[in-house]
């Protein structure tokens, strides 16, 4: 009796290792090869960004989309206040200030951002029809 009872438990055994069908990642309901959500990686140079303080906005392509892509790019945003206006009574705070914030562009940027972006405010020149002459 005790071999026959054996016997069908190791049929049994074998019956279900037979039917059970090999898994293979992403064939299953609670796993895919393709998840449904994808990380929104930050953009860490537009977060805070250096304000940089001019008199005038000659030569600056304000209001021109491809130049404003540029300089949030590179972290940095135009600040224009003409003589006379209020905070901008002593140079020497503005120089001191923009001092400072061209140092940390230059640590963001790199030695040459100036000529990056030289070099990028004729293209946008060019693109947007900004070029005269």
């Amino acid at each position: 009796m005790r071999s026959i009872l054996t016997f069908i438990f190791f049929i049994c055994l074998s019956y279900t290792a037979l039917c059970q069908e090999k898994l293979v990642f992403g064939d299953t309901p609670t796993t895919t090869k393709s998840p449904k959500y994808k990380s929104n990686p930050r953009d860490h140079k537009t977060k805070h960004p250096i304000y940089w303080v001019k008199q005038s906005s000659k030569g600056l392509l304000l209001g021109n989309p491809c130049m404003e892509e540029i300089t949030q790019d590179m972290g940095f945003v135009y600040l224009v206040q003409p003589k006379g206006q209020a905070y901008n009574d002593n140079g020497f705070e503005r120089n001191l200030h923009n001092f400072f914030a061209k140092l940390r562009i230059t640590l963001k940027n790199g030695p040459f951002w100036k000529f990056k972006l030289k070099k990028w405010r004729k293209k946008c020149r060019a693109e947007t029809g900004d070029f005269v002459g």
